[in-house]
């Protein structure tokens, strides 16, 4: 969802710059777009790094916080593609490099689709990585503890 909602907003930004300045560039720089393109490319590996950093996710009860943090500076900074796309708009930029800009785009749409979903799921559990003894009342623990075991033995 902050994915989407930074796409749009920068798609409303781009089109409002070109708007408001009368319209696109005549001439557009081919420097420029490829700039804009390797920027675009060179944020992708940094995400991967940092959403690997972020998932690496111990049980406990700020689990779910944290994977809800994950996942929206994940979304933040696929986005960041998006900018770089709304620049290339409101510059004038055409031809090869706004359509790789745009690929890119795509590209990091599904690569958050694909990274967040991890992130998604341990949101979406109460807690992570707890063992059922773990996740139960010191007074269930203590309970389960006293049982005996089909040996006569106590836990």
């Amino acid at each position: 969802m902050a994915f989407l909602a930074q796409c749009v907003v920068a798609a409303l930004v781009g089109v409002v710059v070109v708007l408001l300045a009368g319209g696109a560039p005549r001439n557009p720089s081919a420097l420029l777009a490829w700039i804009l393109v390797a920027m675009a490319l060179a944020q992708m590996p940094v995400v991967v790094f940092v959403v690997a950093r972020l998932g690496a996710l111990g049980g406990g009860p700020g689990a779910r916080k944290a994977a809800l943090s994950a996942a929206l500076t994940t979304g933040i900074l696929l986005a960041s593609s998006a900018w770089f796309l709304a620049l290339a708009l409101a510059t004038g930029q055409v031809g090869m490099p706004l359509f790789a800009l745009l690929l890119v785009t795509l590209s990091c749409y599904a690569l958050g689709f694909l990274l967040v979903g991890r992130l998604g799921r341990v949101a979406a559990s109460e807690t992570v990585g707890e063992s059922p003894a773990e996740a139960a009342t010191p007074a269930e623990a203590a309970l389960t503890a006293a049982e005996p075991t089909t040996d006569g033995e106590q836990l």
